[in-house]
């Protein structure tokens, strides 16, 4: 894998993961293949330990201006660069890597801009076959004081200087031998155990699967083994049709009556659950709420306008609250009455005129009923007081008695009211 920066804050736990003022890290055995990272967030680094990875080309550090030691032994490098901007590096470690004497020339040119480092480490690379590699890196890199653990002496600095000539022409005919050896190994296979990249990469394939299967089974065994991901469920049934769920049982309200210009949707959510936790989703003809992996999609009752939607939650209930407009807002019923014909009174002339008639045990009829502008009732427009008035018939003018056939009312004897 590659370096992340999750990786370099997990290894940087002694900083408590603060990584702009990181000065030291350590990511050795991690089968890194890569390096590209740590420019950009470690600018103060100044001790690196990348040992033991397969890493195959030195990248991401020439921005590291701090950087004073530099340790990238057991890996895959095969030349030495992409650190000319290690303004401050003394110590670099490349044991067991594969710089060949093909690659050694440009190697040690590369150094010749870190005018601080002091120490510098290539045993185990294939570059030592040629026995004049110590005194061409001596004589090329003034700077060294030590090399591959060994003290550079003044006069052995001398003699370097000294045999450069030759020591070139020496190189030459080494590189012309290594690439004529290439050559004719070329298409042949090769000899199982043999120490190349390809082994070391198949190695550490092979460990890292281990690694996985073991830390797969401690899991399992303390039961924290990692749960696949649930699949959420799609907006359509089988039929195509909004799917309708609320997988998490909450209390929800989908209130269209309260305002007829929007649709209200209100989900009881926990009061403490964290905003980040809810997925919000709105459609013209749907809305959909993920909380904790879990679904509550509803269909809408009309379109709606996405865009101009309003999402709020409480901060006192923890209650979700989604406002969305319609698109064609339904009309008040103050907008939806029809305008009531304005009542005029009837003209004298046209006052309609009851027919006489005897009811049972009286003689009241209705004389008229019309619409008076002064009797109109307030408070119901149009409604009209109705009048009712009495009156005697001809044929009951002669007689006020209710009945000719009921006998006449007793007089009192006058006789004791003279007494």
């Amino acid at each position: 894998p590659r370096l992340t920066e999750e990786l370099i804050r997990k290894r940087a736990e002694h900083n408590d993961g603060v990584l702009p003022d990181l000065e030291e890290i350590a990511l050795h055995q991690q089968e890194l293949e890569g390096i590209d990272n740590l420019e950009a967030c470690c600018r103060h680094i100044k001790i690196l330990l990348l040992q033991n990875n397969i890493i195959p080309k030195m990248e991401g550090l020439n921005k590291l201006k701090e950087l004073e030691y530099l340790n990238v032994a057991l890996n895959n490098i095969s030349m030495i660069e992409g650190i000319e901007g290690c303004e401050s590096l003394k110590k670099l470690d490349l044991t067991v890597n594969f710089v060949s004497v093909e690659e050694l020339q440009a190697s040690v040119y590369n150094l010749k801009a870190n005018i601080k480092l002091e120490d510098l480490y290539l045993t185990g690379n294939p570059c030592e076959d040629w026995p004049g590699h110590r005194l061409y890196i001596i004589a090329h890199l003034p700077q060294i004081k030590q090399f591959d653990s060994k003290l550079v002496l003044p006069n052995e600095r001398i003699k370097a200087r000294q045999q450069l000539p030759e020591l070139q022409k020496d190189l030459d005919r080494a590189i012309e031998a290594h690439l004529a050896k290439k050559a004719a190994e070329a298409g042949q296979p090769v000899s199982e155990g043999a120490y190349t990249k390809e082994s070391r990469n198949e190695m550490y394939i092979e460990m890292a699967e281990q690694k996985e299967e073991k830390e797969r089974n401690e899991r399992r065994r303390m039961g924290t083994e990692a749960k696949k991901p649930r699949e959420a469920p799609g907006i359509y049934n089988a039929r195509g049709e909004i799917r309708q769920c609320n997988e998490g049982k909450w209390d929800f309200n989908l209130d269209d009556a309260t305002d007829p210009t929007k649709v209200i949707f209100e989900l009881g959510v926990p009061k403490y659950l964290d905003t980040s936790a809810l997925d919000v989703d709105v459609n013209p003809e749907y809305i959909r709420v993920v909380v904790k992996d879990k679904v509550t999609q509803l269909k809408l009752p009309a379109e709606v306008r996405p865009d101009a939607s309003k999402v709020q939650r409480s901060r006192t209930t923890g209650m979700l609250r989604v406002d969305m407009p319609l698109v064609d807002p339904r009309p008040t019923r103050t907008q939806a009455a029809e305008p009531q014909p304005e009542l005029k009174p009837l003209e004298p002339d046209k006052r309609p005129v009851a027919t006489p008639a005897r009811p049972q045990g009286g003689a009241v009829s209705v004389r008229g009923i019309y619409q008076d502008p002064r009797r109109v009732v307030k408070d119901r427009p149009g409604e009209l007081l109705r009048e009712v008035k009495t009156m005697r018939t001809a044929h009951d003018a002669a007689d006020d008695d209710d009945d000719d056939e009921i006998p006449p009312l007793l007089e009192p004897s006058r006789g004791d009211g003279q007494r």
